[in-house]
């Protein structure tokens, strides 16, 4: 399933989860510490292996943690959490081994196709609703940053050739290992060692781990049932494999078997038990009273089909009655649509759900050097392709355009009203399609959010794209054969060549970003110095900076949107790059991309004023304005027609924004104003967490005060005078610099009393307080 799906898609065992909730008794709680160094020196350090479903894990650790989604991801603080948490796994003697989602199997496509409708429905709340809270949205590149982690902290992580679900629970059976994951199906699985829920597998401050393991036979004690009814009962209850139309008249049977008696054990609290729990005891009591699989399943269907014939019975009673009164017939109900009941349909649904459940041993090798998968490709399913498909070293998302010939183009947070993020790197995905395919095909389908005329919005849809031409084809790629200049073209020919001087870590990203330039037609100047920013600011104190909000109340849609267009630039041209044999270093995300740092960025510069307010910034996020100006006009070079606004250097030694201001729209010149009315006032002026985060950053501004006078709005035709007659040094006269140096003294005077005057309002406030 799309990546930012996953969790939705596995629904697993209605209600089960709820009840197990309640019931204390069926769960084992081990507490471990990291080992002591007496224990370390005498060799006694222990080793709990751990099969563990990536997705699930890769979830709990974005979202349990509230970061950031709706600005595009906080990759570096993510990543930072997942590296604290798997180390204090792996120093408790805990040995994880991550099964991750490969491949979108076709016969998933309908599924996949809802859900991503479903999350447009999410993202529009996400950013447009009031009732937002509990929403989630994964960011795009969330899945390569922690298997990066993972991948550097010496995990083995496999691909598996469709979902991993089953694949965990098979090797966890093998191996004897517990298995962690966050699907409730887990609780039916055979799994002697057991089952830990990601969310109880839980890490202190301290590094000590507590885990709650999954006591199946304990719970099936409570329930007085036999451990083989397990699979049944959670196709009884009701699951992803039957139908809901087709339980509901075995539900409603239940209702004859008086009322409900909940294990002594179980701890109901002082709130009246759910439907849910009642039905849950209900199907356990009835299961509890046949010895066999096949004799319960004739008899569910028995039930069910004498209910269901009552049901019509009253139902054709009561639409004789309505006619003769006159009345309209009732509509049908949404619980009553669906699959038409016939007692044959249940039974074959309870057996094909039942048999879902149980494990083959074949799942558990499902990782290794072969694949079931299938291209026509001239590639072929070679073992050097399917070897760095298991490792990650070949993307998931490459598989699909090989095995099923398209490409999943997953939902992000943007404008779901607009044009899809994804269409400004598709010339990218284009070449990649090309060296993929290599003549194989002439057309890939991309799904993707599209206009739907019909329905009068947008929905995601499949999209036939023709595949583009190249020089180098992926077979030689493999075979080794096609030598790193031509790949390092063959990249730099569709994204265009990287900045020369920037750090080797940034050369690709330059790229991606000035290829972004030329999508956007248009960018401002206050976009590309966000960006800019971003990639230069002090990484500790990014990687430690932790989201307070869910959707911040200075969202920009628009810049969302834009933003989410760099995202699939970066993700696309490292998928080329990878398929490529990676000629040229591939981007890290938590390197190249701050969502969060952008978006605040640009909110407090946007419409700014203040001669020293994009110097001030820059100070307070640490970032030296002569590198921040010298990466700026690199990434800008030749591109100058396609920005609107300018940064320029000040007469003292400095930049600033320029004539036309942080996005081209400045309504000329603007004279000196007072401080109280100054629009680069507070936030504004105050760096990039300014007063956003409290008053500890107005008390830091106090300390910083002397060393920082107040900022002034100036008049930019005149400061960019100054600028430039530095330049020019002896090319104007001496009345011209007179009257120069006469306006700087002006504005240095109006400084210094905007100053005093900012400093005697601290004071007052402070003796206030």
């Amino acid at each position: 399933i799309a990546d930012n799906q996953v969790e939705a898609a596995k629904m697993g065992v209605r209600g089960l989860t709820a009840v197990l909730d309640k019931a204390p008794g069926s769960w084992d709680v081990l507490k471990l510490s990291p080992p002591t160094a007496e224990e370390i020196k005498a060799g006694k350090q222990r080793i709990i292996k751990l099969a563990v479903d990536g997705y699930a894990l890769l979830y709990y650790l974005y979202f349990s943690k509230n970061f950031n989604c709706v600005c595009g991801g906080q990759y570096a603080q993510f990543a930072e959490e997942a590296r604290s948490y798997v180390s204090n796994l792996l120093k408790c003697g805990f040995s994880p081994l991550v099964v991750m989602d490969g491949t979108l199997v076709a016969a998933k496509l309908p599924t996949a196709m809802q859900r991503e409708n479903d999350l447009i429905k999410t993202v529009k709340q996400l950013t447009c609703s009031e009732k937002y809270i509990g929403k989630k949205a994964l960011p795009l590149m969330a899945r390569h940053v922690f298997v990066e982690v993972l991948q550097s902290l010496g995990i083995k992580v496999v691909f598996a050739d469709g979902e991993a679900d089953k694949v965990v629970a098979a090797m966890a059976k093998m191996h004897g290992c517990c298995a962690v994951s966050k699907d409730s199906d887990f609780f039916i699985f055979d799994l002697p060692a057991g089952y830990i829920p990601v969310d109880n597998l839980d890490i202190a401050r301290g590094g000590q781990v507590t885990a709650k393991r999954f006591a199946r036979n304990r719970f099936c004690v409570d329930l007085k049932i036999n451990m083989a009814m397990m699979p049944l009962l959670a196709s009884t209850i009701g699951n992803d494999y039957v139908a809901v139309s087709l339980l509901r008249p075995f539900h409603v049977s239940l209702g004859d078997l008086g009322e409900v008696q909940f294990p002594a054990t179980w701890n109901m609290g002082d709130k009246e038990p759910t439907v849910r729990d009642q039905l849950i005891v209900r199907v356990a009591a009835f299961l509890a009273t046949h010895e066999s699989e096949p004799a319960a399943i004739v008899a569910i269907v028995k039930a069910a089909a004498e209910q269901f014939k009552a049901d019509e019975a009253a139902a054709a009673a009561a639409a004789a009655e309505a006619k003769a009164a006159g009345e309209a017939p009732a509509e049908e109900t949404e619980e009553k649509q669906g699959e038409v009941f016939t007692p044959e349909a249940l039974k074959a649904a309870l057996e094909m759900s039942v048999g879902a459940y149980r494990l083959d041993p074949k799942q558990a090798t499902a990782t290794g050097a072969t694949t079931e998968l299938t291209t026509k490709a001239k590639c072929g399913m070679d073992p050097k392709l399917v070897a760095l498909f298991r490792d990650g070293k070949m993307d998931a998302k490459l598989m699909d355009v090989l095995a099923y010939g398209f490409f999943w183009c997953a939902g992000l947070v943007e404008d779901v009203d607009g044009a899809s993020s994804w269409i400004a790197s598709r010339p990218i995905r284009q070449q990649m399609y090309a060296v993929l395919l290599e003549g194989s095909a002439k057309e890939v389908t991309e799904h993707l959010r599209l206009p739907n005329e019909e329905m009068g919005k947008h929905t995601f849809q499949s999209e036939s794209v023709p595949v583009g031409t190249c020089k180098v084809g992926f077979t030689a790629v493999l075979k080794g054969s096609a030598d790193a200049k031509a790949r390092t073209d063959e990249l730099y020919q569709t994204i265009g060549k990287p900045v020369e001087g920037v750090p080797a870590h940034l050369s690709l990203a330059s790229a991606c970003i000035r290829f972004w330039i030329k999508c956007m037609g248009t960018v401002t100047a206050v976009e590309l110095a966000a960006i800019t920013a971003s990639l230069l600011q002090a990484k500790e104190d990014q990687t430690f900076r932790v989201s307070k909000e869910a959707r911040p109340n200075w969202l920009s849609l628009n810049m969302a949107s834009r933003l989410g267009s760099l995202q699939t630039i970066l993700l696309s041209t490292n998928l080329l790059n990878q398929c490529l044999a990676n000629p040229v270093a591939p981007m890290s995300a938590t390197a190249v991309y701050d969502g969060e740092f952008i978006h605040r960025f640009h909110h407090l510069q946007h419409r700014v004023k203040g001669i020293s307010a994009l110097e001030d910034q820059l100070r307070k996020d640490k970032i030296k304005w002569e590198d921040f100006y010298k990466l700026y006009q690199q990434l800008a070079s030749g591109l100058e027609a396609s920005i609107k606004g300018d940064i320029a250097e000040t007469f003292e030694g400095g930049i600033m924004w320029g004539a036309s201001g942080p996005e081209g729209e400045a309504a000329g010149p603007m004279s000196v104003v007072a401080h109280d009315n100054a629009l680069n006032k507070g936030v504004e002026a105050g760096g990039l967490f300014g007063t956003l985060l409290g008053s500890d950053a107005e008390e830091d501004e106090e300390e910083e005060e002397d060393a920082a006078p107040a900022a002034v709005a100036v008049d930019y035709a005149a400061a960019e005078k100054a600028a430039v007659s530095k330049k020019k040094k002896s090319s104007s006269g001496d009345d011209d610099l007179a009257k120069l140096m006469a306006d700087m003294e002006g504005v240095d005077a109006k400084r210094g009393e905007q100053a005093a005057k900012e400093r005697a309002r601290k004071a007052a406030m402070k003796k206030k307080k």
